[in-house]
């Protein structure tokens, strides 16, 4: 291959060296104590960063087994004359050491910071970050330059450690040697630190040289020289990172945005990763806040995969930003045949993640090309996390998964984060690389197969998007930090274009990102933007939007949640963009804000034809407390669950509510841990004993009332969401380890030895095989199903009344095509309840496919424990039978019961027989109504005898329509619809 370099005029040369640390030496010993092997002291230091704000930091590491406990003998020491921490440890000699820095962010120590050592380039990638320390006699260990708000280099340190006693020490600044030497230099601790009398600008080279008493020398070297760097605007059309020229995609520009960096290398494979004056980046400056380093490189051959990274002042190699491919050299050897065929990383020619492209890219033929998205107020959501879903975690396995989602009734999968994230084991909220799907699912083309598959499915695919913070490899941190190479345990400098020095808010977490900047702004937008148009994505939940605020609330969570009317402004200009490229994408905010807040949202846009924007309405706790069977305080009320009057208030359907989701423990394991019984019915006392009664804590009652809650979950109307596995009822399973342990372990909900918060999950498909978790299954698809099919349960013209305070909750759902009545007792005794129904008549259970007449709408109804109904004034197609437990306790109005009856023939003229079953003998009663309840015709016989028996009635003086034949007998009784059609 031939590289050409478009438009370069020639430079003179320049020798550029690419040693980010450097150390030459011979090694030595010191006294041998014992028989222990030889050792030398060394001083760590910590120079305290702009971000900083904790009690004390440690230095935990291999060498002192990890301790950070308060007065661990880790902790590091105040040095005020160098106004730096440090911490002497006497170290083997030649051998390597895991180490990191660990601060205190409270006084009881509960609350820490991990940092990798900001002056060390040496990290284990595959250990958490861990840097590392090979013990050299002598050595230059932690070499570190002090920057000012505007990144100027204002002081240098080092620690120098030997043997033999330092007689000179010197250090250079871009070949120029400065004042003050050997006077510098502490011998005691080892540390050499010195300040500028003249800021010089971050990319300087510095050079320390030191030698010892035996004349060994050493010489350490940070950065490179500078080099020459053209001004030349940009091609028209380039774009920030790889933009393919007009003339053909062997000819591509690679354009980084980085205002205030001195120069930028281009390295990669087309040049072997080698410096080299032709490929020093033009620099075009439109103003002091925008400059661009580019280059156009022709001559690439056609179809093929390119790895490279920009090298900024010598020292930050860091990959594209905008990159939609890359290749890690800690965790890519972990993926085997999930992503077959995976360019190699190019081992010892660089370091940290690199970015990949291809000339001539495929494209994917989509064969859904046209997709009616679900109304968003009638959405049904499935959030799920590939890794702990299936265990091959990839697209094409998820893909063989959709004819159970399909079959559960959801219309829309909510995958957690899947751009590319920190490690592979991860939730995703490490976020890295925005565009590029990461590896750990498959390869990207899979991704388009999986949403292709799903809109052939009439299911819509949301993105979980964080745009909140940027983690260590990001670029965005990677580019303006604190450490000298941009690695993980620095901080954000008050230069950088994306991110904050200082976090604005108090959940947040990894580097805040500035979303008033105009260079945040265009990476979000182009972002959205890209998985709207390459990847036919439906719309994003956007994770921890309240985080999108320059408002600096501190610690204080209430004042964070105040109504914000720049963070606002904000949300409102990211929708404009999105929807200006795609005019019906779903916006979901993860928001937890004032409501008045959420409500401008909501309604923004909707006057220019836009759908508005949707909120995460977490009803975990009171969902829970209702299905453990606690009611005290109305802790267990979630009328929060509708949108409209009773519940939220809200005008709009905007609100996606949930039992469930990544972030909440499952109803199921405080079900089965914590879940109330008879014995002890307001908790308190034991209900893991033999004579509990009805008790919560037995799964097959647990199920049953996850049932229940379905029940009344997803009947009401405005867009709903599960999180994965729900629907089987997961949660505490096999050894307790189905559970979600607060990121704070010391009082979680999960046995001791489950995994941690974010750690991998066990994967339960066998719960579907169980029989019982099956019936909880068929039960929320059949009402998912009738959701579907029913107006009245997803409709904004129904009008919901909603009574759920106490232990026997109802709600009530009335819409022109139908009425319902919801009526379930969550207490752990039997109890009564006023009826839901908003009328007399004929209502029909779902479940049991049995009929009630009402005559009193106020009828007071009394159900066992855990006992639910749903009922409709219309008899719908009733599910599979034997879902839901029948109660052996009648209602006070009789509950209908499953008597065998037969009319004949149906429909009828002027006679019908009526054929029927007595169980056991006795008194019979045959009654008909009409539609209204009325009741026109009573047959009573005193004693029938057990067995069949046909009962004729005369009915020729009734009018055409439909009536209602109740059968009563000592073993219950039936009502059966019968029509005449004629006198």
């Amino acid at each position: 291959m031939t590289s050409n370099i478009l438009p370069r005029p020639r430079l003179p040369k320049v020798i550029c060296c690419r040693i980010i640390v450097l150390v030459a030496g011979l090694l030595g010993c010191i006294a041998v104590r014992g028989s222990a092997q030889p050792s030398l002291p060394i001083t760590f230091k910590y120079v305290p960063r702009p971000a900083d704000n904790f009690v004390r930091i440690y230095v935990p590491g291999e060498f002192n087994g990890w301790n950070i406990s308060v007065g661990s003998p880790a902790i590091m020491s105040f040095d005020t004359t160098r106004s730096l921490w440090t911490k002497t440890v006497d170290l083997v000699i030649g051998q390597t050491y895991q180490y990191k820095f660990n601060q205190h962010l409270n006084q009881s120590g509960t609350s820490v910071l991990w940092l990798s050592d900001p002056a060390n380039p040496r990290i284990n990638p595959a250990e958490f970050n861990n840097s590392l320390i090979t013990i050299e006699d002598p050595m230059v260990f932690e070499m570190d330059r002090r920057t000012d708000a505007s990144n100027r280099v204002t002081g240098v340190s080092a620690g120098v450690f030997s043997s033999s006693p330092i007689v000179e020490l010197s250090y250079e600044i871009n070949g120029d040697t400065q004042p003050g030497g050997l006077e510098l230099f502490d011998p005691e601790s080892g540390i050499f630190s010195g300040e500028l009398e003249n800021p010089v600008q971050a990319g300087a080279q510095f050079k320390l040289s030191a030698v010892t008493e035996n004349g060994d020398t050493l010489t350490a070297i940070i950065g490179t020289l500078p080099v020459e760097v053209v001004d030349l605007p940009r091609p028209p059309g380039t774009a920030d990172g790889v933009s393919f020229a007009d003339a053909g995609p062997t000819v591509v520009t690679f354009s980084l945005f980085a205002p205030g960096k001195q120069f930028v290398h281009l390295i990669g494979d087309f040049n072997d990763w080698e410096l080299s004056d032709e490929y020093v980046m033009n620099r075009d400056s439109v103003n002091a806040d925008s400059v661009y380093f580019w280059l156009t490189v022709d001559g690439l051959s056609h179809g093929v995969e390119y790895a490279f990274q920009y090298l900024v002042d010598g020292s930050i190699a860091v990959a594209d930003p905008y990159s939609e491919k890359l290749l890690d050299p800690a965790h890519d050897t972990e993926l085997g045949s999930v992503y077959p065929g995976l360019k190699p990383y190019p081992s010892g020619k660089t370091q940290h993640i690199v970015s990949v492209f291809r000339t001539a890219p495929e494209n994917f033929e989509w064969e859904v090309l046209e997709y009616d998205r679900p109304p968003q107020s009638e959405l049904v959501i499935y959030e799920l996390l590939i890794r702990d879903f299936i265990s091959r975690h990839d697209y094409s396995t998820l893909i063989d998964t959709l004819d159970y989602l399909e079959r559960l009734g959801v219309n829309a999968i909510e995958l957690m984060p899947v751009s590319e994230f920190g490690g592979n084991l991860n939730w995703g909220y490490e976020p890295n690389f925005a565009m590029a799907p990461d590896k750990y699912y498959g390869p990207s083309v899979d991704l388009k197969r999986f949403i292709d598959a799903c809109h052939r499915r009439g299911m819509a695919v949301i993105l979980d998007v964080v745009y909140n913070h940027q983690a260590g490899e990001a670029p965005f941190s990677r580019l303006y930090n604190t450490s000298l190479t941009g690695d993980p345990g620095g901080a954000p400098t008050s230069d950088s274009p994306w991110l904050n020095t200082v976090a604005r808010h108090p959940f947040n977490v990894f580097n805040d990102v500035n979303h008033e900047s105009k260079a945040t702004q265009y990476w979000l937008d182009r972002t959205n933007a890209f998985w709207l148009d390459e990847y036919r994505v439906d719309g994003f939940r956007f994770d921890l939007s309240k985080g999108f605020t320059q408002v600096n609330s501190g610690n204080n969570v209430e004042l964070w949640g105040r109504y914000d009317a720049t963070r606002i402004r904000l949300l409102k200009r990211m929708a404009d963009r999105i929807w200006e490229t795609d005019s019906t994408a779903y916006i979901i905010l993860e928001h937890f804000a004032e409501d008045r807040e959420e409500e401008e949202l909501a309604a923004y846009g909707m006057d220019r034809g836009y759908p508005g924007m949707l909120f995460w309405n977490n009803l975990n706790h009171a969902y829970n407390e209702a299905t453990m069977g606690y009611h005290s305080g109305g802790g267990s009320n979630f009328s929060r669950s509708y949108y409209g009057p009773g519940g939220r208030n809200w005008d709009l359907p905007h609100v996606i509510s949930y039992m469930e989701s990544h972030d909440e423990q499952w109803l199921m394991l405080k079900n089965l841990r914590f879940g109330a019984c008879e014995a002890s019915p307001g908790g308190g006392g034991r209900c893991d004993h033999s004579d509990a009664g009805y008790n919560v804590r037995d799964l097959p009652v647990a199920l049953d009332r996850q049932k229940m809650a379905g029940a009344f979950f997803f009947t009401l109307p405005g867009p709903r969401m599960m999180w994965q596995f729900g629907e089987l009822g997961y949660g505490h399973g096999p050894n307790g380890r189905d559970c979600l342990r607060p990121s704070n372990e010391s009082f979680g909900d999960c046995p001791a030895g489950t995994p941690t918060r974010t750690g991998v999950k066990p994967i339960r498909w066998e719960y579907y095989a169980d029989p019982l978790r099956r019936k909880l299954y068929s039960t929320w698809a059949a009402l998912l199903k009738l959701r579907a099919d029913h107006e009245a349960f997803r409709s904004t013209e129904t009008a919901v009344s909603l009574n759920l305070g106490g232990a026997i909750k109802s709600i009530a759902l009335v819409h022109p095509s139908m009425s319902v009545a919801i009526i379930g007792n969550f207490g752990v005794t039997s109890s009564a309840g006023s009826s839901p129904f908003d009328a007399p008549g004929i209502w029909y259970d779902f479940f049991s496919d049995d009929s009630l007449l009402i005559t009193n709408p106020d009828t007071v109804l009394t159900l066992a424990a855990g006992e639910f109904h749903l009922f409709t004034n219309r008899r719908l197609d009733p599910p599979e039978p034997g879902l839901i437990t029948v109660s052996s306790e009648p209602l006070a109005t009789p509950t209908a019961y499953r008597l065998d009856v037969e009319s004949f023939p149906n429909p009828f003229q002027n006679t019908i027989g009526i054929r029927y079953t007595v169980e056991e003998a006795g008194s019979t009663t045959l009654m008909l109504f009409d539609s209204l309840g009325r009741q026109l015709k009573r047959v009573d016989h005193a004693n029938k005898s057990q067995g069949a028996h046909v009962e004729t009635l005369d009915l020729s003086g009734v009018a055409s329509g439909t009536y209602f034949v109740r059968v009563t007998t000592p073993g219950g009784f039936r009502t059966v619809p019968v029509t005449k059609t004629g006198r």
